[in-house]
């Protein structure tokens, strides 16, 4: 009975994910086509060699980059909501109803707590090399020790910030291992296969992502992955209540 109600927890917790990620993703690309858009009148603007503010005409161009920057935001934190507090809460519990979804429930949530962690210390270690520069750095003359000196600690703390992104980003991608994994021994437990459906659509839009630094096909690639990643959470929040329904 204790093992039934970690499973009911744990489908419920991983139906809400599905559902807050699917809103953010789909905020994000709202704001994604917004800014195309708004980037191409501000750029039909430029070799005219004008101010862009003193342009009324461009007001509309900034209030939509100013609406897609809303809603890159809020989808940002929807996206955190879902996994914090519902996808790694998910597996824990799924881990405690069968012991071999263990591992990918660890892997998932190791991986992405030291994402965030890391993540957070990277904006700190750069914040804190642009603020350690003086303001009155460009009238210090060329070649002095100090500016030498200054420019030094900011170059090694920009580095050294890429450097725990890039750590940052291959946690992230340990938790993702840990999801798709989880997806797919969660598709033999329940015996329902859009689980593995949905697994290997978060694979494919892992893949087609790279796609998108081929000239040419940036444009449409760059809705590829997203769209991959809206059916994979349709087909999670669809396995979940399927998996939810009482056995025949």
């Amino acid at each position: 009975m204790v093992e039934q109600s970690f499973h009911l927890k744990g489908l419920r917790l991983l139906k809400s994910y599905a559902e807050l990620a699917l809103a953010a993703q789909v905020l994000g690309l709202v704001a994604l086509v917004l800014v195309f858009p708004a980037l191409l009148g501000l750029l039909a603007e430029l070799p005219r060699g004008r101010p862009l503010v003193s342009l009324p005409s461009l007001a509309g161009s900034f209030a939509l980059l100013a609406l897609a920057g809303v809603l890159a935001l809020v989808g940002a934190v929807l996206s955190l909501v879902a996994v914090y507090a519902r996808l790694i809460p998910a597996g824990d519990s799924l881990a405690r109803w069968r012991s071999v979804l263990a591992s990918p429930a660890k892997l998932m949530k190791y991986g992405y707590w030291a994402a965030l962690g890391l993540g957070i210390l990277a904006l700190v270690v750069a914040v804190a090399s642009i603020a350690s520069l003086p303001g009155g750095l460009p009238s210090l003359p060329r070649g002095s020790a100090i500016r030498e000196t200054v420019l030094l600690h900011f170059v090694f703390g920009f580095i050294g910030a890429l450097l725990v992104l890039v750590i940052a980003a291959i946690a992230a991608f340990v938790g993702w291992v840990g999801e798709v994994m989880l997806l797919f021994e969660l598709s033999s437990q329940t015996g329902v296969q859009g689980f593995r459906t949905a697994a290997i659509l978060l694979i494919l839009a892992l893949l087609t992502s790279f796609i998108s630094a081929i000239p040419y096909i940036a444009l449409a690639a760059a809705f590829l992955p997203a769209a991959l990643q809206i059916a994979a959470l349709v087909i999670i929040r669809d396995s979940t209540l399927k998996a939810l329904l009482p056995p025949p």
